[in-house]
């Protein structure tokens, strides 16, 4: 055979050992990639990510609530009228006369409340609390003008109010654990002024100055009284909220029970009253604890897909 044949046997002969070293080559390497990727550790669990609503905060159901505030209340005026065709011996009060009070203050007062609510989805909850507001100092001047002035007094009280109110939140999503809210609420308040004293005196038609020879009595007022609220809570515990709060609270209005004249008094109106003109309101800033009646539900884990 020539030498030409020879080589093209060759070829043919060795062709098929070249395919076969291919297919095992092959066949290796995909068994190897498959051992590769059951050697994978399993894919991480990612972190929620920060600035938007975090995974895990979904909760429905009850929660109980405590707060402690301090007021800083705004005092109305108050005004009364000396009843009609009924005068004081020596002529001091008209029929006509007309009582005012003035230059009122009123000392920042306590609050402390608990309640029950409900939290229906992630960001819609309402509750209902019984608050005591402790007493704030009332003070005012009061004089009586017939037409002139002939009279004036110092009034002094102790202002306390007993709140109910029922309140709807709304919860605007959380950032870096701060889930900031708005609400408001509705209710009555039975605001009582109690503790009264007073010093005052009258001055007779001929220019005498005497003592009045009376105080105003106690007196309670029960009025519907609303509220708007803002303000965020964190967490503090895995069932347990700490919140912090603006409110602004509106009481209704106060009033003092009629006057108590003293035996022989010359310038004191039996039965005067003053009630206020406008409402008593606080500006209120508070901080309570949240705690949720069976926990917040578990996360569920973010995987990532490869």
């Amino acid at each position: 055979m020539s030498d030409e044949g020879t080589a093209i046997m060759a070829n043919w002969t060795l062709a098929p050992n070249w395919r076969a070293l291919v297919l095992a080559a092959a066949l290796g390497l995909a068994s190897g990639g498959a051992a590769i990727a059951v050697d994978l550790p399993p894919a991480p669990t990612l972190p929620p990510a920060a600035g938007g609503p975090e995974a895990g905060d979904e909760f429905s159901g009850w929660y109980l609530r405590g707060d402690v505030g301090a007021g800083f209340e705004t005092p109305p005026s108050l005004a009364s009228a000396a009843p009609a065709g009924i005068a004081a011996p020596g002529g001091l009060v008209s029929p006509f006369a007309t009582s005012s009070f003035g230059h009122a203050t009123l000392s920042p007062s306590a609050s402390l409340d608990a309640g029950l609510g409900y939290v229906f989805n992630s960001w819609l909850r309402t509750d209902a609390t019984l608050e005591y507001r402790f007493g704030g100092r009332f003070q005012s001047s009061f004089a009586i003008a017939s037409p002139g002035p002939i009279a004036a007094d110092r009034l002094s009280a102790r202002v306390s109010s007993l709140v109910a109110l029922i309140n709807g939140y709304v919860d605007l999503g959380a950032w870096q654990g701060v889930r900031p809210f708005v609400g408001a609420g509705l209710g009555v308040a039975d605001t009582a002024l109690s503790g009264v004293s007073d010093q005052g005196f009258a001055r007779t038609p001929a220019g005498a100055f005497v003592p009045i020879g009376g105080l105003f009595s106690n007196a309670a007022r029960t009025h519907f009284a609303w509220a708007l609220t803002a303000g965020f809570d964190v967490d503090i515990a895995p069932n347990l909220k700490l919140e912090v709060s603006y409110r602004y609270l509106n009481l209704g209005s106060i009033a003092l029970g009629g006057t108590h004249c003293f035996p022989g008094a010359p310038a004191c109106v039996a039965g005067v009253a003053a009630t206020a003109r406008g409402a008593l309101a606080s500006n209120d800033i508070r901080i309570g604890l949240v705690y949720l009646i069976g926990g917040l539900e578990p996360a569920a884990p973010l995987v990532a897909r490869y």
